[in-house]
């Protein structure tokens, strides 16, 4: 097959990481693998040789909805079509819901298929009227669609559900496979995204500070960086917790550290399919998640493999830890449980679904 993706980048990110993770897999299985990206920025993840890439650093968009900003879409989406039509492959794929409509209008009256994907949570997905219509019309017009999970798929037109598919993300970090097994982890408690109010950090510190005179040796490690970074260290000096919260900022080698601590949590108050949590518990790392949409309940199966707690819940987050810390054979039985997701979201597993899916959709 002749696969192209269309991506706005390939900065550090879970959809950039996706993109770069398949198109090395499908080059890999032999096919002809192209991404296409909006932005001039090279690939912040490594891409195999044998990927084709086109940085067309197209120019921004100006701010607002008026008629400049529509004819610089307009001027975009001929360039990207331009593009597409000259590559001819056999299918695109447009890697955010962003992509949505891109993609149909790069394909549309041509014999290449359109493939689209859902990376986030649709239902609380902000646009202008405008721009919903153009996503609707698009899921419509496409030739197939991809989701995350289920309750993604549900949230579209039903007339979306027989060409549509749910294949969830893999195990993508390939620094997973060089985790050694921890025979003693360290006491702290990790946590990782970007530091932005749907992840719910603010609420991670406040269980924390429920529970940090019970673990006087514990602390909490947040990775990653994000315009709430001073909020967030000034919630931990309020709870005269500051110099157990630490915020290192992003780090290439921060799952290392993740792999040797003790609880990795997953406070969100919204998700697509969390790559954070999928990585934790694939290094065994025993886990507590919010049951936020989306991804969380269809990766842990509760009290088996990680914990579920209710979104925003600091208090039901902080028992949850607790229980997890202070019971080894627990914290040991979640760890050996949750591993199991190295290979049943493989990126030999899922890369193969995305491969026959794309097959009968060019069929």
């Amino acid at each position: 097959m002749k696969i192209a993706f269309l991506i706005l980048n390939l900065n550090s990110g879970g959809a950039e990481r996706a993109t770069s993770s398949l198109a090395n897999y499908f080059a890999f299985c032999g096919h002809d693998v192209s991404i296409i990206t909006i932005d001039g920025t090279p690939s912040f993840y490594p891409l195999d040789k044998k990927v084709n890439t086109f940085y067309l650093d197209l120019k921004r968009l100006p701010k607002g909805s008026g008629f400049s900003r529509l004819r610089a879409e307009a001027q975009r989406a001929l360039s990207l079509r331009k593009c597409v039509q000259k590559l001819k492959p056999d299918v695109l794929i447009g890697m955010s819901n962003i992509m949505t409509a891109y993609t149909v209008f790069c394909t549309i009256f041509s014999r290449i298929k359109s493939v689209v994907t859902e990376r986030n949570n649709p239902y609380i997905y902000m646009a202008t009227p405008t721009m919903t219509i153009l996503r609707k019309l698009s899921c419509i017009l496409c030739n197939g669609f991809i989701h995350q999970t289920k309750r993604a798929q549900e949230f579209f037109p039903s007339i979306t559900y027989n060409k549509s598919s749910v294949i969830p993300n893999a195990v993508f970090n390939p620094l997973v496979s060089q985790v050694a097994p921890c025979i003693e982890r360290d006491k702290t408690i990790m946590a990782m995204g970007r530091l932005v109010r749907d992840k719910g950090f603010d609420i991670l510190i406040n269980a924390f500070s429920m529970i940090e005179k019970e673990m006087p040796d514990y602390k909490l490690i947040i990775f990653g960086n994000g315009e709430l970074r001073d909020e967030l260290l000034e919630t931990a000096e309020r709870l005269n917790i500051r110099g157990r919260v630490l915020l290192p900022g992003v780090r290439d080698d921060a799952l290392f550290e993740v792999a040797k601590s003790s609880l990795f949590v997953l406070s969100s108050r919204n998700e697509g399919m969390p790559n954070v949590l999928m990585e934790a518990m694939a290094c065994g790392v025993p886990c507590v998640a919010t049951r936020c949409p989306m991804g969380p309940e269809e990766l842990i199966i509760d009290g088996e493999n990680g914990l579920l707690v209710p979104v925003e819940d600091e208090k039901a987050l902080a028992e949850a830890m607790l229980r997890v810390l202070n019971n080894k054979a627990f914290a040991n039985k979640l760890s050996e449980q949750s591993k199991r997701i190295k290979e049943t979201h493989s990126i030999e597993n899922i890369g193969n679904k995305w491969i026959e899916y794309l097959k009968t959709v060019i069929r």
